[in-house]
């Protein structure tokens, strides 16, 4: 079982990454998703889309760890259900999705340290949002310089607004970190073959210690089950409110939102935000993350919210 670690911070888009590498590809995948949540979103944005069009023998299965990071405090976790998957479906390939604030050098040494001849561990890949890099390289560069200095492969992402300077730019001050990795700076949806078959080689980058880092985490996070909110105005009313830092200082929210007549489903980052709507079956669960948040008001206003519609 080849095992291939796609990091990257909060937002970075890691999830769309991965759901664009399962279609262009032609390959047998198992796919470890951890969040740093209590629900674990991603996994269920995965789960549906990857198998959309697959049959009940054809699905690719998606292994979840919420509650903690695979890279510190559910290593025993991650590491025993590595094995797992290798003894009892020993797939060809297992992505493994991190928590966006594990720091990637722990994630290497922790397989590294499983030791067994089966699991290989390929050259790992970062997924960096263009928008953000330097904001975040500046305020969370314990982590964010981590992921960046022992990856192979490095994919910018969200550089549809950026300037072709721009983006030269970014790749540039990352080549002052790591200047032994590939730096992809074009949009990945319209890559070619090679691209993608590029990304499964490549020479793993050493870190600097094979010992696990102690880092003290900058980020809460609010985990608030059976939301429900009144209708698309109040949803967008509320997400304005956490943009301009209402509750506190929030970096990522995703999740599913329940109204009388249809699910928003929605994904924050920084200060941009998404929202679609779906009459499908879902889970009604909202996630928020950041270092500063007012936990007791954003849970007394979600609280409300559910409330109203009741």
């Amino acid at each position: 079982m080849k095992v291939l670690v796609i990091s990257g911070f909060l937002g970075a888009g890691k999830t769309t990454f991965i759901k664009q590498m399962i279609k262009a590809t032609n390959r047998e995948y198992v796919i470890f998703e951890n969040e740093f949540g209590d629900v674990n979103i991603d996994g269920e944005i995965l789960k549906k889309s990857v198998n959309q069009d697959k049959t009940e023998n054809e699905e690719i299965n998606v292994w979840e760890l919420s509650s903690g990071c695979a890279c510190c405090s559910t290593k025993a976790d991650f590491m025993s259900s590595l094995l797992v998957i290798d003894n009892t479906l020993n797939p060809d390939f297992l992505i493994v999705e991190p928590s966006g604030i594990a720091l990637l050098s722990n994630i290497l040494n922790n397989v590294k340290k499983i030791g067994y001849e089966r699991i290989e561990l390929l050259a790992p890949i970062t997924v960096i949002d263009a928008q953000t890099y330097f904001k975040y390289k500046s305020k969370y560069a314990e982590v964010f310089l981590d992921q960046i200095s022992v990856s192979t492969h490095i994919q910018l992402s969200k550089i549809e607004n950026l300037s072709d300077d721009e983006l030269k730019l970014i790749a540039d001050d990352i080549k002052t970190i790591n200047n032994t990795a590939n730096i992809y700076i074009g949009d990945y949806h319209k890559a070619d073959t090679d691209y993608w078959n590029g990304l499964f080689s490549g020479e793993l980058i050493k870190p600097d210690s094979d010992e696990i880092k102690i880092v003290k985490s900058k980020m809460k996070n609010v985990t608030f089950r059976d939301a429900h909110i009144r209708d698309m105005r109040a949803a967008l009313f509320f997400l304005d409110k956490i943009i301009f830092n209402y509750y506190g200082e929030i970096n990522r929210g995703k999740g599913v939102f329940k109204t009388p007549d249809y699910n928003i489903h929605f994904d924050l980052v920084d200060k941009n935000y998404s929202m679609y709507f779906s009459q499908e079956e879902a889970e009604n669960s909202v996630v928020f993350i950041g270092p500063e948040i007012d936990k007791e008001l954003l849970i007394k206003e979600l609280e409300k919210m559910g409330e109203i519609i009741i």
